[in-house]
């Protein structure tokens, strides 16, 4: 079983040799540039270049889901932001790609910020770790199909309560991949057009994401997250990654959540056809059982040069269910816990 281990200051070491491992909390100086990529020197453009990294949040009320990225490929750069209406069963959705200067992604998320502007659609994610949280700025206009988006969200990640997932596992020996998530209470107001959403806390989860990793040119994963209340308001979440890296018994970013407490598991198997289907989602350890029904998708395709970039993208919606085994072999049921599956599969 994966332990926690005291995060160093740095991701990679002096030397260049990659920190591969579980961590109790987000590099200060994640220096990914630093680790060697190859088994050979190359150039630090090109190593930036074979660089992906985004910041993702996922932020659920008892009424809406609110899905955000700010993604910088460096080829390009994408931000989708989404809205799921969960009592009425509609979704609406703002995107953009950009080239430039105009997105950038935090490099630590102590004290920096997420950016990206296009025509008519402003995203920000101010990380601000040392004081307890991040904070989502939008302001995105509205357009023949969608209804203007603009507030501001609080998301309450308190490192003395909340003990998240920072791992990173070995694609190759060389080539790292490194991921920060947690799932955490969240607060704030969204305008949705003329309708006022307002957040609180007690009853408003957000799940975050952030990815830095040197990606291989054909790659893919299969994920699932979710999260919920206990009848005495404490949050559950959990976290599934099946994807590229082959020894993913014990390095994968698989784990759940109770009450801020983080418990790490082996690794994950899905089943799942047509993706608007039923999914299974298991661990191989037995101590996760669960089952997805989507309710709605969030799906995109890039296809430049003939296929030689390309993206295959859904992110299924929907609702959980299931069981969870803690550390003690007491279960917690699943039920109807909202969360997402993602099927990716990229050349770039």
């Amino acid at each position: 079983m994966r332990t926690l281990q005291i995060t160093p200051e740095s991701m990679v070491d002096p030397k260049g040799a990659v920190r591969f491992g579980t961590y109790r909390t987000p590099f200060r100086n994640a220096n990914i540039l630093d680790a060697p990529l190859y088994s050979f020197p190359v150039p630090r453009f090109w190593k930036n270049f074979r660089l992906k990294e985004w910041q993702h949040f996922g932020i659920m009320t008892p009424t809406h889901y609110f899905g955000m990225v700010i993604f910088d490929a460096k080829f390009s750069g994408a931000s989708f932001f989404y809205v799921y209406d969960r009592l009425k069963n509609i979704c609406f959705e703002h995107q953009r790609q950009v080239r430039g200067k105009s997105v950038h992604v935090a490099g630590q998320l102590y004290d920096d910020a997420c950016r990206f502007d296009a025509e008519g659609y402003r995203l920000r994610f101010e990380n601000k770790l040392d004081h307890g949280y991040h904070r989502i700025l939008v302001d995105i206009k509205s357009d023949s199909e969608c209804p203007a988006v603009k507030g501001e969200i609080i998301i309450h990640e308190d490192l003395d309560a909340t003990e998240p997932l920072v791992q990173i596992s070995p694609i190759t020996s060389t080539r790292p991949f490194y991921t920060h998530k947690t799932a955490v209470p969240a607060s704030g107001s969204m305008m949705l057009g003329s309708q006022e959403i307002v957040l609180d806390r007690r009853s408003a989860i957000a799940l975050i994401d952030e990815q830095k990793t040197y990606y291989p040119y054909f790659s893919f994963w299969k994920w699932s997250t979710a999260a919920g209340h206990r009848e005495d308001g404490k949050i559950i979440a959990f976290n599934l990654c099946q994807n590229m890296i082959a020894d993913d018994e014990d390095y994968n970013e698989n784990c759940y959540w109770i009450d801020g407490k983080i418990s790490c598991l082996k690794a994950a198997r899905f089943e799942f056809g047509d993706v608007m289907k039923p999914w299974s989602v298991k661990t191989l350890d037995g101590r996760m059982d669960l089952s997805f029904l989507a309710l709605g998708e969030r799906t995109d395709e890039i296809n430049i040069g003939g296929g030689i970039i390309r993206s295959d993208f859904h992110q299924p919606f929907g609702l959980y269910n299931g069981s969870l085994k803690d550390d003690h072999g007491l279960i917690y049921t699943i039920k109807d816990f909202f969360g997402l599956v993602e099927h990716h599969v990229t050349r770039y």
